[in-house]
């Protein structure tokens, strides 16, 4: 980190005091993880903004726990106190620590400072890539959709079965059981009631093949009419999904992405949205390691029927739209070796078509 960035940091940047830590604990802010020392007391000069920390812990054996965190926005300045409870295997918020003590430690926070690690910014890469993909996350979606002070943890969803093959799950420890984070509230909807209520049979048959009239609904009701923070409730399940591995944000993610994907005469009123949202995809599916790709988001052939269905309906009128999804077609050929049909080829089965490279 050059000097410059260290002193604007060290005036404006924010604090999290990680106390009481057991040894050989995983910790993680963002894209970096860490096993932790037992001198360890935290993280400093955390530029302000949106950034998630989480932990996991390690067996005498070398087995890596779950994984569990949170999501907060941090001020200027701010000083965030966490410490460890080891009857829980946790971490207690600031409404289970002593209001004094927690003040005593921000006074003293200059005591701490040989023991805090500086957030990681040299080289900038890690953090210009987690900027890009929470862009549209705002404050007060995380309170809505994570109440429980931002944290995701793993609780297993009763009689919930994951649609996906455990056979093709590296991660065995997920079971084939979906996770259902405590206190969730992703935007409920029905993908298989995308028309108003009283319809015609006309109207029923239009707005089940086109998505746009849900998209307008939940814009309308959910969304203060900003399609960004859909977008950005798109990008709070994926996060959820890369970083704290949990299975529910892969849920709402595709019931997104296949909504989306589906609004002919949306994308012909509004294309700037579907602009920003082929940006958003591009960047999440560039994120993804190439086997996790291969092994969960290509089951059922989902990302290629959603390719072809998003194709299908970009209007020939919006010429940006139509050279902005061809650049993602370029690009999901190019990463993932795919061959995404043009719509006047002959492709039965809507598959993806894997070109052997060897």
């Amino acid at each position: 980190m050059d000097q410059e960035l260290a002193n604007k940091l060290f005036e404006i940047g924010a604090f999290i005091l990680f106390l009481d830590a057991p040894p050989n604990l995983e910790f993680g802010i963002d894209y970096n993880a860490w096993i932790i020392g037992p001198l360890f007391k935290g993280v400093k000069m955390i530029p302000p903004g949106l950034h998630f920390i989480y932990f996991s812990s390690t067996s005498k054996e070398g087995v890596q726990g779950i994984r569990t965190g949170f999501f907060h926005f941090f001020e200027s300045k701010e000083i965030l106190v966490r410490v460890w409870n080891p009857q829980t295997e946790d971490l207690r918020d600031e409404t289970e620590i002593d209001p004094a003590q927690a003040e005593r430690y921000r006074i003293n926070i200059r005591e701490f400072d040989r023991n805090m690690g500086p957030y990681p910014l040299d080289p900038p890469l890690y953090y210009e890539r987690w900027k890009k993909l929470t862009n549209f996350i705002t404050p007060g979606l995380v309170r809505r959709v994570l109440p429980n002070n931002g944290k995701v943890s793993h609780l297993p969803e009763k009689n919930a079965n994951l649609t996906i093959d455990e056979s093709n799950v590296k991660d065995k420890r997920l079971g084939r059981q979906i996770e259902k984070e405590e206190g969730m509230e992703f935007t409920p909807f029905d993908l298989r009631k995308s028309f108003p209520t009283g319809a015609s049979g006309d109207e029923i048959t239009r707005w089940s093949l086109d998505k746009s009239w849900l998209v307008k609904d939940l814009l309308k009701r959910v969304y203060h009419n900003d399609y960004r923070i859909m977008l950005g409730e798109l990008q709070l399940a994926f996060v959820c999904l890369l970083m704290a591995q949990n299975f529910s944000g892969f849920n709402q993610w595709k019931q997104l992405v296949q909504l989306l994907c589906s609004c002919q005469q949306l994308m012909e009123d509004n294309p700037d949205l579907f602009i920003d949202f082929m940006d958003v995809l591009q960047f999440q599916l560039d994120e993804c390691p190439e086997d996790f790709f291969r092994d969960i988001l290509s089951e059922n052939n989902f990302t290629s029927v959603m390719l072809k269905s998003f194709q299908q309906n970009v209007p020939s009128s919006q010429p940006k739209l139509i050279d902005r999804y061809s650049k993602l077609k370029k690009f999901i050929i190019k990463k993932f070796d795919w061959n995404v049909p043009d719509d006047d080829e002959d492709d039965d089965d809507d598959a993806p078509v894997v070109v052997n490279t060897e």
